[in-house]
């Protein structure tokens, strides 16, 4: 099953690219700064979403076998949240640390949000995105290597989703969320604990985008001068324009929200623990680990594809 999941994901990825590589050079400019963001939009989740359902029907495999479905108590939803909530001080180290190397994506985010109303851009930026992205990577990805290896599941998933974002930039936190997503599954024994925390990161950042930023920026602008924090990092990283004194901002904020992130994940863990108990399911949690055929996970199909996406990335980069 392992092969059968790796070829899949070669085949998402290789759509992926080449639905990106045709929209940049196949289609010319005036016809392409005509198409819609949500156009762009949908198709890249379509990219994912729909050669999973293909998979499954042909393969004949239902679909609770590899993506579970299962009543959660309002509790454990609320818990779901509190607990997201407090991943988001490492997200913010994280993509912080990335800015270092490469320009921050954040431009890009804030146009694809902004691009379209306030309920579109939530229905795309964080419906969609939670439903298709976890359907295929805390589903059928995740469902398939967890039967072999358990650590070895959670992160290989997790490395995919974040390779499947295409920048560096992103990367870092999605690979980190993917960990969290998949130990939320195992918690919760559905997909929709980690659908419900995929929606709630992608909905704050609409949030965010639409009514928080803009003030931000603002503020910044007018305590700096007309040349704030945040206007100087999207310039770019390090070795792209970022002057000394914002790369010594940088750390700073890295090494307070470093701080800040210990301490949240420490409560994170502390609510965790509490969902699993309202589930029923910390005894399975405690033991999961031990558990597997041995399986190997890697195939050449997995190789290739992660090949493709080490390149965009760096393609990406570059542009």
């Amino acid at each position: 099953m392992n092969k059968s999941a790796n070829r899949l994901f070669l085949l998402i990825v290789a759509l992926f690219i080449g639905a990106s590589l045709s929209l940049r050079f196949l289609i010319p400019d005036a016809v392409l700064l005509k198409l819609p963001m949500a156009f762009t939009m949908v198709l890249s989740e379509g990219i994912i979403l729909i050669p999973g359902l293909v998979y499954l029907r042909i393969k004949n495999i239902p679909l609770k076998v590899l993506v579970p479905f299962r009543k959660m108590k309002f509790s454990v939803w609320l818990l779901v949240i509190i607990c997201t909530y407090l991943m988001y001080p490492l997200i913010i180290v994280l993509n912080a640390i990335s800015l270092f190397f490469v320009k921050s994506g954040t431009g890009d985010l804030q146009y694809m949000i902004t691009s379209q109303n306030f309920f579109l851009s939530t229905l795309l930026t964080a419906v969609l995105p939670a439903f298709a992205e976890e359907f295929i990577f805390r589903g059928i990805m995740f469902g398939s290597y967890r039967r072999s290896k358990m650590l070895g599941a959670i992160f290989l998933s997790a490395f995919l989703f974040g390779l499947m974002h295409m920048n560096f930039n992103q990367f870092l936190y999605a690979f980190a969320l993917g960990i969290y997503f998949s130990f939320l599954v195992e918690a919760t024994g559905s997909i929709l604990s980690s659908m419900l925390a995929h929606f709630t990161v992608n909905f704050t950042s609409v949030v965010t985008t639409y009514f928080l930023l803009p003030k931000l920026e603002r503020f910044m602008e007018e305590w700096s001068g007309g040349y704030g924090l945040l206007s100087r990092l999207s310039i770019g990283s390090l070795p792209n324009g970022m002057d000394g004194e914002t790369a010594v901002m940088l750390l700073m904020g890295i090494v307070v929200w470093g701080v800040i992130a210990v301490a949240a994940l420490a409560g994170a863990w502390g609510i965790y623990v509490g969902i699993c108990h309202i589930t029923g399911r910390w005894e399975y949690v405690k033991g999961m680990f031990r558990r597997g055929n041995g399986q190997r996970l890697w195939s050449v199909s997995l190789v290739i594809a992660v090949a493709l996406c080490v390149g965009m990335i760096l393609w990406n980069a570059m542009w």
